[in-house]
C-alpha cells in the first residue's frame, strides 16, 4: 500500500510539474516576439530528443512502423530512422509552441494561416450544418486544424481527457471554447453526448490513432493488429454521419494544413457489431494514410502494446 501511495504521489507531482510549466510558458510567450517561435522549437525539440531516455525508444519503434508501411519502403536505414526520431520531437515541441500561442491569436489569423485541401464536400455539408463525424491522427497541429475547422464550419464539439490537474485542464477548456471547441471530458456518458450532437446537427471530431479506454477494435494498422478507439465505428453507425479522415500538418512559414480524404459512409445491412468492425476497417486505414503520409509530424509518444488475446481484425 505505501508503493501505491508514493507512486500517486510522483504521478500528482508530475502533474501538477507539468501545470506549472503551462503556465510559465503561456507567461513567457507572451513577453517574446513571434519570430522567436522557431527558435524555442527548435531548441526544445532537440533538447527533449537528447534527454527522452527510455521514451525515445517508444517514438522510435512507433517512427519505425509507420516508416515501413510507406510504399516502396523495402528498407529503413537506421540513420533514416534516427532522423526521423528527432524530427517527430522537433515537430511535437512546435506544436507546444503554437498551442501556447493560439489562444492569443486574433480569429481572423487563425483561419488566415490554413490552407484547406479537398475540404469542397466537408465545407458544403457544414455550411448546411449535417451532422458529420471527423477523425483526425496525432499529426501536425491537430488544435489547429479544430480551429480552423469550428471558425469557419459552425462548431466543433470534441472528447478530451480530465488531466489530473484542474487549472491545467480549465486552461485547455477555456482555450478551446474561446475558438469555439465545445469539448466533452471524458468519464461520463461521452457517446450519449457526443450521439446527442450529432442528432443536432453538430460536427463531432475525434482522434483515432490510438486507444486509451482499452475496450477498443482490434484493426490491421501499421502492419499490426492494433487496437484503436472504436467510438467513430459505434457514433456513425449509431447514427448514420459520414466520417471524414483528415490529416492536420504543420507547414513552412507558421502554415498549416488541413488535408480532407475520401468520407466513409456506415454499412446499413448487418448485424451493429459486424457494422461497427467494417467502418473501423476503413478508418484504420484511412488514419494509416494520415499517418504514413508525413510519419515525422506523427506525435504519438505512447507504446502499442500487442493484445492477442483480444482478438484479430
Amino acid at each position: 500500500m505505501s508503493g501505491q501511495r508514493g507512486s500517486v504521489r510522483k504521478d500528482g507531482e508530475g502533474v501538477a510539474s507539468r501545470a506549472r510549466l503551462l503556465r510559465v510558458g503561456v507567461s513567457v510567450l507572451r513577453r517574446l516576439p513571434r519570430g522567436c517561435d522557431r527558435l524555442l522549437w527548435s531548441a526544445g525539440g532537440f533538447l527533449s530528443y537528447c534527454t527522452a531516455g527510455q521514451q525515445r525508444s517508444i517514438v522510435r519503434e512507433n517512427q519505425r512502423l509507420a516508416l515501413r508501411a510507406r510504399p516502396g519502403s523495402e528498407g529503413i536505414s537506421r540513420w533514416r530512422l534516427e532522423w526521423s526520431t528527432c524530427r517527430a520531437y522537433y515537430f511535437y515541441a512546435r506544436y507546444w509552441v503554437e498551442i501556447l500561442r493560439l489562444g492569443s491569436l486574433a480569429i481572423p489569423e487563425v483561419v488566415m494561416r490554413v490552407d484547406a485541401v479537398d475540404a469542397e464536400q466537408f465545407v458544403a455539408r457544414r455550411l448546411a450544418r449535417q451532422p458529420t463525424i471527423v477523425v483526425l491522427a496525432h499529426t501536425g497541429n491537430w488544435e489547429w486544424g479544430g480551429a480552423w475547422a469550428s471558425i469557419t464550419c459552425n462548431g466543433v464539439t470534441a472528447v478530451a481527457e480530465s488531466l489530473g490537474d484542474p487549472m491545467m485542464t480549465q486552461w485547455f477548456l477555456e482555450t478551446r471554447r474561446r475558438l469555439g471547441i465545445k469539448i466533452i471530458l471524458t468519464g461520463g456518458d461521452v457517446a450519449r453526448s457526443l450521439l446527442r450532437s450529432l442528432r443536432d446537427g453538430e460536427l463531432v471530431a475525434l482522434l483515432a490513432d490510438r486507444d486509451i479506454s482499452g475496450t477498443g477494435e482490434v484493426v490491421k494498422f501499421l502492419g499490426e493488429n492494433i487496437a484503436l478507439a472504436s467510438g467513430p465505428g459505434v457514433l456513425s453507425v449509431m447514427s448514420g454521419a459520414p466520417i471524414f479522415p483528415v490529416g492536420t500538418y504543420q507547414r513552412r512559414g507558421g502554415r498549416h494544413e488541413v488535408r480532407f480524404f475520401p468520407p466513409i459512409e456506415p454499412p446499413t445491412q448487418g448485424a451493429r457489431a459486424e457494422r461497427v468492425a467494417q467502418v473501423m476497417r476503413q478508418v484504420a486505414a484511412a488514419v494509416e494514410t494520415i499517418v504514413v503520409a508525413e510519419p515525422h509530424q506523427w506525435h504519438n509518444f505512447q507504446r502499442y502494446d500487442e493484445s492477442p488475446d483480444r482478438g484479430t481484425p
